[in-house]
């Protein structure tokens, strides 16, 4: 595994997120919505696709220069198949897409390697550790939201749904959460803690845009903060705290089995 993997795998579908984003406001407008959608659109076509093709070529050609612009291309050209297009758009989004998202992660990438790596860093690298956080937030999101929906046939699918987008916050938000707590903090419950940071972070991304819509708030009194908080920021806490626990659970299952029978 490469130094820094968790900004490398995080930096994929944030800028392939951002490409898309800025190709469709291009396209249908500025708007808040067409702009959030073409983010979501392209982050998840990096996860599903992107990140498996930026494992492969990092094992099989790593000294390949050009290999993050082949990726780009290839993202590119899935995404222009998958949404309706003009025989123009066709020809041109993936040659234009591709490359900016190439040359846009290329630039991301010659900053991460700059990073410097902790003396414990190789001691806790591990594909284990990095695939537990999307498993944690999956599993955590998928279950609040079976709970809170009423009992049927339906359970399964909230499951589902509320594990993707549990898994899509977890990819854009924890993974670079995990590794600054593993830099900077030492202590059992770092993960708990990061979790929590992780829920501000969403929190303050999706659950404060009141605190933006009415500035005035700010001095309302308990009639503005308390629904505010008991809405919006609690939940997003919980929902981080508990995902935490579960990734300090399976990372202690991960020393376990590493440390061996004896």
């Amino acid at each position: 595994m490469r130094p820094n993997a968790e900004l490398r795998l995080f930096a994929l579908p944030v800028c392939a997120g951002l490409v898309y984003a800025v190709i469709k406001g291009l396209i249908k407008g500025w708007s808040g919505t067409q702009l959030f959608s073409g983010f979501l659109f392209g982050s998840v076509i990096a996860i599903v696709l992107g990140i498996p093709l930026l494992l492969w070529s990092d094992r099989r050609c790593p000294q390949a220069k050009m290999r993050y612009l082949w990726i780009g291309l290839i993202l590119s050209l899935v995404a222009t198949l998958l949404v309706r297009a003009s025989w123009m758009q066709l020809l041109l989004l993936p040659l234009a897409g591709g490359l900016a998202l190439g040359g846009l992660y290329s630039l991301v990438i010659r900053g991460i390697d700059k990073l410097p790596v902790p003396l414990h860093g190789q001691a806790r690298q591990g594909w284990g550790r990095l695939l537990a956080v999307p498993l944690s937030g999956a599993l955590t999101l998928g279950s609040i939201a079976t709970a809170l929906y009423p009992k049927g046939v339906e359970s399964l699918p909230m499951f589902f749904f509320g594990g993707l987008i549990g898994a899509w916050l977890s990819v854009l938000v924890c993974w670079p959460m995990l590794w600054l707590v593993e830099r900077v903090l030492v202590t059992p419950w770092r993960y708990v803690i990061g979790g929590g940071l992780s829920g501000l972070v969403v929190w303050l991304l999706s659950g404060a845009q009141g605190l933006m819509v009415n500035p005035q708030g700010w001095s309302a009194g308990l009639g503005f903060w308390v629904p505010l908080l008991t809405h919006g920021f609690f939940p997003f806490l919980l929902i981080g705290l508990l995902s935490g626990m579960l990734m300090t659970a399976c990372n202690r299952m991960l020393q376990r089995e590493k440390a061996g029978p004896g």
